[in-house]
């Protein structure tokens, strides 16, 4: 199979700089500061910190020329900045809205427009409108208001009126203007963004189809011609002939973005909070990779190496339980395994042995053979001595004999799932001699109870657990499970045969060829998924998981046969998510086409910033929903998933589809792009 070979590629990274209220407007000097307007007073941002220059008043604009000088307006009054403070320059009898030019400052207040001229500014038109905006390029000048436009043209310089009764000009409601670097004019409207060619010309979404729809209240164009544009769905980046949409809060403090700069390929973003800077790092995707490891390793992994989430990552936070510790924790470890096995990095075994350790006291946490945990926590845990022998789903926790620790029971085919693949990978790819023995023990002992308890899990209470059926006459004959019936026959089978793999004892074996010739298992497995809306992502999860370790394992083609036809029906379905996830597995055991320059994208596109913020994309107005999910008693979603760095974050990206979400108060570790990246590595589709 030949390699996707992926090089260095321009990481976004992003710096977020908090300032109160509304900021009006932003411009960035030559030398790397950058001014705002806030409601709170004017600012300098220098040397890593705002610098107040004017706390008194609402400035309502600041311009950067090219000689390096910078001007604000406060009402009527326009001050050029020197120093630490500002010195007043002059006063109009309108409000100032505008400030541009190249060479000569223009400044356009609501009824009227002045250049500089010598030490003074020289008035070229009064107005009768209510002016909003300023574009100057060359010999070209253009003002806009609410409805029209005004072009300055001419030998004697006169004005020249637009407006949609009498020209070519739609009906649209003007919000800002600047000219690109080709001499069109840009029109940032109510309506979108428009491209008028300063003749007759006027070209929208209708035309152009990369063209945004949402309103546009700022324009900037970057020094490499692209256009950075502010919307009420956040920033939009056009670039390449691409719109890139950068929302909130990962790229912008608030969705509604009215002011932006650029400087050396630097994006600034500002809104009601603060100015989002946008850069962008040379790096490899082993770099990235690296990177989410060591951010992991110092602030993630709790007592014992448990890695889930932290509330902050000033190292006085460790990560906190969650009812799936033993799913994630063992992704992490077959993250780990796959990378150590084709690097052979020390430091990733030294994390992987302890990861390692840290599950499989999950399985002997319960105090009950074969029965596995959730979760542990222990006395000096926030959560400690809460809804101890509860009987609510989800909250059944129980004090060990010792008083040392708390474990969480209800286990479920997920914590199951990663048990096998974590310890399956682990064993085959890092394991010693003593380590493989500890794993078998332990992966049998789950087996056996399993076994023992005619395919359930039974819990402390003597109760089977909700989620964790084996069972060949519920699967296959009980309607109940007609969802679960494929996966968890898919399960159970990766299961025995990992066990027996691991240990070479005929019961597992026996039972494996029982379930396939008796019980037609292997025909469940291969149409394990159903039609659900793409809706149910878990299940879909615990399918590509255990078809990972199943189809390493087994090597017997005619059992592989069944299992690749139901790895390919279950593909074919989800490949709308532009999963690398699933698209790798897919293309590592099948060997047909996926497309991996999508896979490759997700995982530029995977942002380092790992707070989990909020995300709000349900102003954009390019949105088509599915309603598809009712009829599963799900909500609508959109019918075409966004870039991964623009939806809210989920493991493993598992929840492609949302449009919001997020909580905006805790950070998640980076074993989603561990496990992906080292998938597509171990299975040589990518290097």
């Amino acid at each position: 199979m030949e390699k996707f070979k992926i090089g260095e590629f321009n990481q976004r990274i992003t710096e977020y700089f908090e300032l109160a209220g509304k900021i009006s407007s932003i411009a960035a000097a030559p030398n790397g500061e950058i001014y705002a307007c806030s409601e709170n007073g004017l600012c300098r941002f220098k040397d890593g910190e705002w610098h107040k220059l004017f706390s008194d008043g609402v400035f309502s604009k600041v311009y950067c020329d090219k000689r390096g000088r910078a001007f604000a307006s406060l009402n009527e009054t326009l001050y050029e900045i020197t120093g630490d403070g500002a010195n007043k320059v002059a006063e109009f009898e309108f409000p100032i809205v505008d400030l541009c030019g190249e060479n000569e400052l223009y400044v356009l207040t609501k009824h009227s427009l002045h250049v500089e001229q010598g030490e003074g500014f020289f008035t070229l038109q009064k107005m009768d409108q209510d002016e909003l905006s300023l574009a100057v390029q060359g010999e070209k000048l253009c003002v806009a208001s609410k409805t029209c436009l005004q072009r300055m043209e001419g030998k004697r310089r006169t004005w020249r009126c637009i407006f949609p009764a009498y020209s070519t000009m739609p009906e649209i409601h003007i919000n800002v203007i600047s000219f690109d670097k080709t001499g069109y004019l840009l029109v940032g409207a109510d309506e979108g963004l428009f491209i008028y060619d300063y003749k007759s010309g006027w070209y929208g979404k209708n035309e152009i189809s990369v063209l945004p729809n949402e309103s546009i209240y700022s324009i900037c164009v970057c020094d490499d011609g692209s256009f950075l544009l502010g919307t009420d769905a956040g920033a939009v980046h056009i670039k390449n002939g691409i719109a890139k949409y950068l929302p909130a809060t990962r790229y912008a403090f608030d969705t509604r973005v009215t002011a932006l700069a650029s400087l050396g390929g630097v994006l600034y973003t500002a809104s009601k909070g603060g100015i989002v800077k946008i850069s962008e790092k040379l790096m490899t995707m082993e770099d990235k990779s690296k990177f989410l490891f060591e951010l992991t390793e110092k602030n993630f992994p709790r007592k014992q190496g448990y890695v889930t989430w932290v509330k902050s990552l000033d190292g006085k936070d460790c990560s906190h339980p969650t009812d799936n510790d033993g799913l994630w924790t063992q992704s992490y470890l077959a993250g780990l395994a796959m990378w150590y096995a084709v690097t052979k990095d020390e430091e990733v075994l030294k994390a992987a042995r302890r990861t390692k350790d840290a599950m499989l006291f999950l399985t002997r946490a319960p105090e009950i053979k074969g029965f596995t945990a959730r979760a542990v926590r222990f006395p000096d845990e926030e959560e400690w001595g809460k809804n101890l022998e509860s009987d609510n789903p989800g909250c059944e926790w129980h004090r060990s004999s010792d008083g040392s620790y708390e474990w969480l029971g209800e286990t479920s085919s997920d914590e199951m799932t990663g048990h096998y693949a974590g310890f399956y990978l682990y064993y085959d790819l890092c394991a010693t001699e003593e380590e493989k023995a500890e794993i078998c023990e332990a992966v049998c002992n789950i087996t056996d109870h399993i076994l023992d308890n005619d395919g359930y899990l039974i819990d402390k209470d003597g109760k089977p657990t909700s989620w964790a059926c084996w069972n060949e006459s519920a699967l296959n004959l009980d309607n109940a499970w007609m969802w679960e019936k494929g996966v968890n026959s898919l399960e159970m089978l990766n299961f025995l045969k990992i066990s027996y793999h691991m240990s070479g004892n005929e019961r597992y074996n026996k039972k494996y060829q029982s379930l396939i010739k008796d019980h037609h298992f292997l025909i469940n497995a291969a149409y394990h998924k159903k039609a659900d809306g793409h809706s149910c992502h878990i299940d879909d999860n615990l399918a590509m998981l255990n078809t990972l370790s199943y189809l390493l394992v087994e090597k017997d083609p005619a059992i592989r046969q069944y299992l690749l036809m139901g790895l390919a029906s279950h593909y074919e379905y989800e490949k709308i998510e532009g999963n690398p996830y699933y698209a790798f597995i897919y293309k590592g055991f099948t060997g047909a086409p996926c497309d991996v320059d999508t896979c490759v994208k997700a995982l530029k596109d995977y942002p380092c910033d790992m707070k989990n913020r909020k995300m709000y994309n349900s102003n954009r107005r390019n949105i088509e929903m599915d309603y598809e999910p009712l009829q599963w008693y799900e909500e609508p979603h959109i019918k075409v998933p966004f870039a991964w760095d623009e939806r809210p974050f989920a493991t493993l990206g598992l929840r492609p589809f949302k449009v919001d979400g997020g909580n905006g108060t805790t950070y998640e570790n980076g074993m989603s792009f561990i496990f992906i990246y080292w998938l597509g590595r171990f299975l040589g589709i990518i290097e």
